[in-house]
């Protein structure tokens, strides 16, 4: 008892470590859905929607009407990073085919390193970003996107009867104020002949899971995979095993928005002076007009929500795992078998892996 309340004290400690650097670097890479963005056509030049909004007035100085020129959602540049975040936060399946059993349980820490398109526009604008160190304001654009998004994570399996299995998964993704958390469900149809004819056959898995995240009310983004897995354990020593895996994984991928404020900086209210409701038209009554004397609505026609994502990928996982006597470690390296735009047209960033590492022990 006392070695296995060691053993928690130090895991929970070196997920404790390992989360240390989301202390330090907390933040720039937190989506910012506001600023994916279509500009709308005939603006003037050097004017954005965004400015519009903080400053109408030059518009009806320039004989145009601020309220023609709201900002709309650029539906492309939302899909396209929800898919490429999806695919970085999924179920793992990281695991071999072969259940812990009735009687085991295997708890670990996974770090996950999953490669993305950041020289795309969607990731430059989609993400926060560093502060200007002279100013200490917020930029527009993140100039440099990591290239790695990171997510580490505290995962634990048991088995049941049958050859059941369930996991859970709570983690973060670094650099980020975001949270993931989920659950698998495995069934090994075939696992643990050693003898006769049946031991020269691998064990053999299917296996569920689900991915949400969560620390964002502007989107919400959730995984779902299914996959397949063959492994086979080769022991090396009395107590040692090796076993290496691999699988196939159909990930969906669903993206939801939120209603989102694409100019956060300007307060609607303030700027209309807003004094409530007209009762027969719906529109907002306002106290403060514009040069021409229209109503200053300008800013409450820029809130919008983004088309529903469904993206469906297909992912290679080839892995490695050790075992001795409770030290358990493994690597895998997960992959998109086709290129995603064959069944998303809408996607433009490249073909996505992950690298994965994890390190615990099996009771």
């Amino acid at each position: 008892m006392r070695q296995g309340c060691a053993t928690l004290v130090g895991f929970a400690a070196l997920l404790a470590s390992v989360a240390f650097p989301r202390v330090a670097h907390a933040g720039n890479m937190d989506p910012t859905p506001e600023r994916l963005v279509v500009q709308p056509p005939g603006l003037p030049p050097g004017q954005t929607c965004q400015s519009v909004a903080r400053d109408p007035g030059a518009l009806v100085s320039a004989g145009l009407r601020p309220q023609d020129f709201p900002c709309r959602p650029d539906n492309p540049a939302f899909a396209n990073l929800v898919s490429e975040l999806g695919f970085a936060i999924a179920p793992s399946a990281f695991t071999p085919a072969r259940t812990t059993g009735v009687g085991g349980f295997q708890m670990s820490v996974e770090a996950s390193y999953t490669r993305i398109s950041s020289d795309r526009s969607y990731w430059h604008l989609g993400t926060r970003g560093q502060k200007d160190s002279s100013t200490n304001t917020q930029s527009i654009v993140n100039a440099s996107p990591d290239s790695l998004i990171q997510v580490y994570a505290l995962k634990v399996r048991k088995g049941l009867p049958y050859g059941f299995e369930l996991a859970g998964s709570f983690g973060f993704i670094a650099n980020t104020e975001l949270w993931v958390g989920g659950g698998d469900v495995r069934w090994a149809m075939l696992e643990g002949f050693r003898t006769g004819v049946l031991g020269y056959l691998p064990d053999v898995s299917i296996g569920g899971g689900v991915r949400t995240v969560v620390g964002d009310s502007r989107f919400y983004l959730t995984t779902v995979g299914i996959d397949v897995k063959a492994s086979k354990p080769i022991p090396i020593a009395d107590s040692s095993q090796l076993i290496p895996s691999i699988g196939y994984q159909r990930l969906i991928i669903y993206g939801d928005s939120n209603v989102v404020d694409s100019t956060p900086n300007v307060d609607a209210l303030r700027e209309c002076g807003y004094n409530g409701i007209d009762p027969a038209s719906g529109a907002p009554i306002c106290r403060n007009n514009l040069p021409n004397g229209q109503p200053n609505t300008v800013d409450f026609a820029n809130t919008f929500t983004f088309q529903k994502v469904r993206v469906h990928r297909n992912r290679g996982l080839v892995s490695l795992h050790y075992r001795y006597e409770i030290l358990w470690l493994g690597s895998q390296f997960s992959f998109d078998i086709t290129d995603p735009k064959d069944e998303n047209p809408f996607l433009v960033g490249n073909r996505q892996w992950t690298l994965s590492f994890e390190g615990g022990v099996f009771f």
